[in-house]
């Protein structure tokens, strides 16, 4: 077992560290078919990385991470659609986070309007509703 998991970091390293290419190097190519080519190899290399994990457990999830999520994010950054690609560039943490697990952004956050204190004003106020405080009670109920 102390075998899989060092071969669970070494996959995980090598996934964090190409994105590192592609946030650096990859961001500056001209979108489309330049960049799908210089974005082949690490499509490539996410196809590959989970077959050195043996483990159910770990191997499993990884694939899920790695073939689904990140190649297919991947391939939309190619042609800069979202997640991946915004203007401003998104800050590299957040690049990375967003082509390796399954985060979604929210981009058209409404502040509550109905604050009449200019001090509330200041500081934005979300609105929540009713029923998703009910799921939240049912999700830590069931936790």
């Amino acid at each position: 077992m102390d075998a899989e998991i060092q071969s669970f970091i070494k996959v995980w390293f090598v996934a964090i560290t190409s994105l590192f290419y592609c946030y650096f190097l990859v961001q500056r190519i001209p979108t489309g078919l330049p960049r799908l080519v210089s974005l082949l190899p690490i499509i490539y290399l996410f196809i590959t990385l989970p077959l050195s994990l043996t483990s159910f457990h770990l191997g499993a999830p990884t694939a899920f991470y790695l073939l689904w999520l990140g190649n297919f994010k991947l391939l939309l950054f190619s042609f800069n659609q979202c997640p991946l690609a915004s203007n401003p560039p998104l800050p590299l943490l957040h690049f990375i986070s967003i082509a390796l697990l399954p985060i979604k952004t929210k981009t058209n956050l409404q502040p509550n309007s109905s604050s009449k204190n200019s001090k509330e004003q200041d500081s934005p106020h979300f609105k929540i509703s009713g029923r998703a405080l009910l799921v939240f009670g049912i999700k830590i109920l069931l936790l």
